[in-house]
């Protein structure tokens, strides 16, 4: 099985962490990055981002731009990677066509009519890192991401708090039957956009759950999202009100049966105290629960868990991996 190409369009935070997230697994991951673009970033300015942003770390890596506008990428282990980094409009950007992926990262893109000029040439399919309302699929991994078919052209990944909560509300409802659940978001914001007051927004989770699981809908379903002026990891707190009480000890076995070897391996960590947030900088994991912090009272059951939002890059890998195999 060959590797498959790809390129990142739009380098913000996203694409960094995409960037450091991949090269992290290189030899785990049937994909390589070739090329990255960004039309507002130059390519001195990419390379002095990896270069001295303080919360993606690329430290562990000999990392030189080029003359020709190539970073070129030595691991601790000797292997060598070359990514050609260009700085214009995503239509006209001179690789296209080229990658058999196309990562639009930029969340310029979320209108499905957008992308199909960069359908052209070797380029098979452009997978979406922002929600969209408009294409056709999205798709969650470790939900709904093995309704990806050959021939799909583009398609749509979920978010950072659709990660969190989709595939652990499928599960909890298949397993305990959810009446109505509601979500709190802790959000944080990256440094350059610090703000001195905290901010109610729209989550893309409020209309994302819905259109995704059958069983909830706008009287049963609540999502309290507040932007903070702080730069670490986000907090995530869920509720579920259950058909049927159900015992602590009795959830916890078959949670932590379920994140071990069960259908949420991979997706979701959970750790027995708190110790803050700081540790989950980074995390693999959708959300990292806290063990102490898991409630139930009568029919509720309470979780509390950190997810680095900016790291939701981790289901995003996961899914182009998976679409390799849809296409090889």
């Amino acid at each position: 099985m060959k590797n498959i190409s790809t390129g990142i369009n739009g380098f913000g935070r996203f694409g960094l962490h995409l960037l450091k997230y991949w090269l992290d697994r290189s030899l785990e991951c049937n994909f390589t990055i070739d090329y990255i673009n960004d039309d507002y970033l130059s390519q001195r300015e990419v390379f002095d981002l990896i270069s001295t942003d303080e919360y993606v770390i690329f430290n562990k890596y000999k990392i030189q731009l080029s003359s020709d506008n190539r970073l070129n990428i030595i691991k601790p282990s000797g292997e060598k990677y070359s990514i050609q980094i260009t700085s214009s409009q995503a239509e006209s950007v001179d690789w296209l066509g080229k990658p058999d992926f196309f990562l639009e990262c930029s969340g310029k893109r979320t209108v499905a009519e957008a992308n199909s000029c960069l359908l052209i040439g070797n380029t098979k399919l452009v997978l979406v890192s922002a929600t969209s309302w408009d294409i056709p699929k999205t798709l969650v991994y470790g939900f709904n991401h093995e309704e990806l078919n050959v021939e799909d052209s583009s398609v749509s990944y979920g978010s950072c708090t659709v990660n969190a909560y989709v595939p652990l509300a499928k599960y909890i409802h298949e397993t305990f039957d959810i009446l109505d659940s509601d979500v709190n978001v802790v959000h944080n914001v990256a440094k350059h956009k610090l703000e001195n007051t905290l901010i109610r927004k729209f989550c893309t989770l409020e209309k994302s759950a819905t259109n995704l699981l059958p069983f909830l809908n706008k009287d049963n379903f609540i999502v309290n999202y507040t932007v903070v002026p702080y730069t670490g990891v986000s907090i995530i707190d869920f509720r579920f009100r259950l058909t049927k009480a159900t015992s602590l000890e009795n959830f916890l076995s078959k949670f932590e049966d379920a994140i071990t070897d069960g259908v949420l391996k991979g997706l979701y960590g959970m750790d027995e105290v708190d110790i803050g947030p700081e540790v989950h900088n980074c995390t693999t994991f959708s959300t990292n629960f806290i063990k102490e912090n898991i409630k139930i009272i009568g029919n509720n059951l309470y979780m509390q868990g950190y997810f680095d939002t900016e790291n939701s890059v981790n289901r995003y890998v996961d899914l182009v991996n998976f679409a390799v195999t849809r296409h090889q």
